[in-house]
């Protein structure tokens, strides 16, 4: 939409997590309805997207993958023993299988600049860091390892999937205080982070991204840098959107200030053809990333910033069942504040 984004006119001299980081409330609420979402990862899959038995666990031991013929231990157990192999041999021969390695599901925070932008309630950013939370609490329910990743923290170091409730609370809401003011946005190098993403996870992996895409539409209208990833895991975009990106509101001349080097913008909501332009802008993007994700078998669904977290269990219990998210405009009634 536009790349500027509100801030407070005037801030206290001790820097505040309140801007970025989700209520107490919105985060105890997120993780008691986590563990009521249908599952994120069903085994329907599209037949491109292979399943987590097609990936090979480190450890060995009785799953169904065949690994390796060697020779019989003493005190292994007799049905371990491949009596047909072994009456070809000199001694008994058993076979080693491969258990299946655990689902991770990998989220993508977007940290960009236009993700700290919110005219009522609260910013975008906030709204992700809320469903960052409803959907890792979801994860851990249905026994997924969890990572959590912010190419926009270039100083935060990625960590290894996890299953433990308390470290990936403790990351996301570190993430955060990471992102409070004073801290400026860094830009994302969205090609190279997907590369680096897509070298490291074994095949058939649950792959959320949690943004507003401006940055990736801007460099990429088609959206195909998410294709290598979309061929081999399942895809799931989730677009933040603020009420006024929609339609921006009449309110006169309205200054909206951004961060430095850039200076702050004033639009004349009052023109009709200005609101209308950013208006085709926005639904253009939102039609782009969705076309696509659905194209590639993925979800899709926008999030409001006023949707509050029993409202979103709605909203992503409905995309994870049907596999088709809310129309644009569908359902603001019961999802809007007045």
């Amino acid at each position: 939409m536009w790349p500027a984004f509100l801030r407070r006119p005037a801030r206290s001299a001790a820097p505040t997590s309140a801007h970025v980081v989700p209520s107490p409330e919105a985060i105890e609420t997120a993780w008691h309805l986590g563990g009521q979402l249908p599952p994120l990862a069903p085994e329907n899959m599209s037949a491109a997207v292979l399943f987590p038995g097609d990936q090979r666990a480190v450890r060995l031991g009785q799953g169904m993958d065949f690994e390796l013929l060697r020779a019989y231990q003493p005190g292994e157990p007799a049905h371990l023993i491949d009596w047909r192999i072994s009456a070809r041999t000199a001694e008994p021969v058993v076979r080693i299988f491969r258990e299946p390695a655990q689902r991770q599901c990998h989220i993508v925070l977007d940290t960009s600049d236009s993700m700290f932008f919110g005219t009522r309630r609260q910013l975008k950013i906030t709204q992700a860091l809320t469903v960052a939370h409803l959907l890792t609490a979801a994860a851990l329910h249905q026994n997924l390892s969890v990572a959590i990743h912010t190419p926009g923290l270039t100083a935060r170091a990625t960590r290894h999937p996890g299953t433990s409730r308390a470290a990936l609370l403790d990351q996301i809401h570190e993430i955060g205080l990471w992102l409070a003011p004073p801290a400026a946005p860094q830009p994302i190098d969205w090609t190279g982070f997907r590369g680096r993403l897509q070298g490291c996870l074994p095949d058939g992996q649950l792959v959320i991204v949690i943004g507003d895409f401006q940055t990736e539409y801007a460099e990429d209208p088609s959206m195909m840098g998410w294709l290598p990833l979309a061929r081999k895991h399942r895809l799931m975009l989730l677009s933040m959107v603020d009420p006024a990106e929609r339609m921006l509101t009449d309110m006169g001349t309205v200054t909206f200030a951004a961060m430095p080097p850039k200076s702050p913008q004033r639009l004349d909501t009052h023109d009709p053809a200005m609101r209308a332009a950013l208006a085709a802008r926005f639904s253009e993007r939102q039609h782009a990333v969705r076309a696509f994700c659905l194209a590639v078998g993925g979800l899709f669904d926008e999030v409001d910033t006023t949707t509050d977290v029993p409202e979103l269990l709605k909203a992503f219990s409905e995309l994870l069942l049907t596999g088709f998210g809310r129309h644009p405009g569908e359902g603001d009634e019961a999802r809007h504040e007045p």
